[in-house]
């Protein structure tokens, strides 16, 4: 089948004929047999349709199809379903083969992972930058959805998949078959076995995100070139780098491997030995932050790192806002796929070339958004960063610890909880404590720190402590003193009090289930850079309208009272 025949099947419409295929079977079926075998179905009767007899059908498959396993498979269902696949032979062949190779494990459940999403697969593919004459292979292939894209960009005869589900091997086969494509796929484990042999020199891989190292390890031992990239790391560093490392391993050189992987790789603390090693090293080419939403298994941001060999500068890209949106699920579209290749290999307002120097500074972290200044609406700004004096955060103090450290009674020493900001304010009603430890003196705020929550949703506040009052805390706090002589403090506040300062804390903030902003990002937020007497008067009348706010809160519980005893007298 060639490239334009593949393309007019995208514009058919396969679903009416997929459910009558899946309707008779459903009550015996599981979830996670039916693409198996609607592919099955379909391909059976694309082959019947063109040879017009049984026989010569099973006389084209064992002519055909080389896997035992999917063989035995067809014959099965040759066998136990001839009927329906004899009445659906009588459908229009292009429906047939649309509804053979568009097929996609259903979203927002766990098969949907056993499918690369189409806009993905073409910006690996551009960023692979695959040629006639290369060698490709997709680790953990799934259903061949990038192999099959892959085929067509690339007019390559040489494309191998590594699949460890029966299911998907089956389907991918059926595919090649129908499609005509130079496809092979082998059964196997992408981590404990090698697959050098292949000498595929472009790779990509869609791997599992998010699995733990310890739940990797007995792949690892099995791997002696894959467990010599982790002998000097910490235990909790991320599964993902394991799966990247592995289709690394598998790339003959000179080549190039493409993986996808969630964003704490980049980033957190355990993995920074290994992110030098590998900077250090020259093998990480580029880094595209991904948006959010574009794979029904996971609405977070990802992002697709691109390995090589020899490399003294590092690309990076802030791909977070190029998308186009869907009703649930988010994708890259041509135009979308076109930008970010563009940016990758030209700077642009969302990209630029970055030193091995300058991500050392950095900890070695790999976050486009370290090194590339966001577009923030602030044509005049000022980091925050050289407006403090200091930024500190707060003690760590373990619930148990914490109960011995409460008084009963009222005392000026208080401990302030992430809880205990409310609308821009700290409540006066801070939890007591018997005192403060000398080792927990340097986590006392001061009097016009700004407070800010480390994790979203994000709070922010002033401290206004009262004479002799001593205020501990918590560890989910950072607190900030900003340079007077610089900056209004107020100011700052009620900035990153708006919805451009929010935009900002929320755009810096890493992590997946729990959203957190580091010391560093929090240094990099802008701040409009304003005379000081014009931020003097714009918190002047910030602190005005607080003062009314009180005011009108304070009528408001009196009404609210008054409206509680109304009828009191007359009962």
């Amino acid at each position: 089948m060639d490239k334009r025949e593949y393309g007019a099947l995208k514009e058919v419409n396969y679903a009416e004929v997929a459910s009558n295929i899946m309707d008779p079977l459903r009550d015996t079926l599981k979830p996670a047999d039916m693409m198996l075998y609607q592919v099955g179905l379909s391909t059976l009767a694309i082959i019947l349709k063109e040879r017009q007899s049984s026989s010569s059908l099973l006389h084209c498959l064992e002519s055909h199809v080389r896997d035992e396993t999917t063989l035995v498979f067809l014959r099965k269902l040759l066998k136990e379903n001839y009927d329906q696949i004899e009445a659906l032979s009588k459908l229009d062949i292009e429906i047939l083969k649309a509804a053979t190779l568009l097929a996609q494990p259903k979203s927002f459940t766990d098969t949907s992972v056993m499918s690369t999403p189409e806009g993905i697969s073409a910006l690996a593919i551009s960023l692979l930058d695959l040629k006639e004459d290369d060698t490709i292979l997709d680790l953990g292939s799934g259903v061949g959805s990038f192999l099959t894209q892959a085929a067509y960009a690339s007019g390559s005869k040489n494309l191998y998949g590594v699949e460890i589900n029966t299911h998907n091997v089956i389907i991918t086969n059926l595919r090649r078959l129908v499609a005509e494509l130079p496809i092979k796929v082998v059964q196997g484990n992408i981590l404990s076995q090698d697959y050098g042999y292949l000498s595929a020199n472009k790779v990509f891989s869609n791997y599992p995100l998010g699995v733990r190292l310890s739940n990797l390890q007995h792949y690892l031992d099995k791997n002696s070139a894959l467990k010599e990239y982790f002998k000097d790391t910490k235990r909790t560093v991320s599964g993902d780098w394991v799966f990247g490392l592995a289709a690394y391993l598998n790339t003959r050189q000179p080549g190039r491997t493409v993986i996808l992987m969630t964003n704490t790789g980049t980033w957190n603390k355990p993995d920074e030995q290994l992110r030098k090693s590998l900077v250090e090293n020259g093998v990480v080419e580029g880094v595209v932050l991904l948006p959010a939403g574009l794979l029904s298994c996971t609405g977070i941001s990802l992002t697709m790192l691109v390995l090589s060999q020899n490399n003294t500068e590092i690309r990076m890209v802030d791909a977070l806002d190029i998308y186009t949106e869907g009703r649930r699920q988010n994708s890259l579209e041509p135009t979308n796929v076109e930008k970010i290749v563009n940016a990758y290999y030209n700077d642009t307002d969302i990209s630029r070339k970055v030193t091995a120097s300058e991500i050392a500074e950095q900890e070695y972290i790999l976050n486009p958004q370290r090194y590339i200044d966001i577009d923030v609406g602030i044509t005049d700004g000022i980091s925050l960063g050289k407006l403090c004096l200091s930024i500190s955060r707060g003690a760590m103090i373990r619930s148990g610890e914490l109960d011995n450290l409460m008084s009963a009674e009222e005392t000026n020493y208080r401990y302030l909880m992430l809880q205990d900001i409310q609308d821009g304010t700290i409540s006066p009603n801070l939890l007591s404590l018997i005192g403060v430890e000398e080792r927990y003196r340097r986590h006392c705020i001061n009097d016009r720190d700004l407070v800010v929550s480390k994790i979203a949703p994000f709070k922010v506040a002033m401290a206004h402590i009262k004479e002799g009052q001593t205020i501990l805390a918590s560890g989910n706090l950072y607190f900030i003193k900003l340079d007077e002589t610089k900056v209004n403090p107020v100011f700052v506040e009620v900035f990153l009090q708006s919805e451009a300062g929010m935009a900002q804390l929320n755009r810096l903030a890493k992590g997946s289930a729990v959203r957190n902003i580091s010391i560093q990002d929090l240094k990099r937020i802008q701040i409009p850079n304003i005379p000081k007497t014009q931020q003097d008067l714009i918190a002047e009348e910030y602190e005005n309208l607080c003062d009314e706010l009180i005011v009108l809160q304070k009528q408001a519980d009196i009404t609210r009272d008054k409206k509680a005893k109304l009828v009191e007298g007359v009962l």
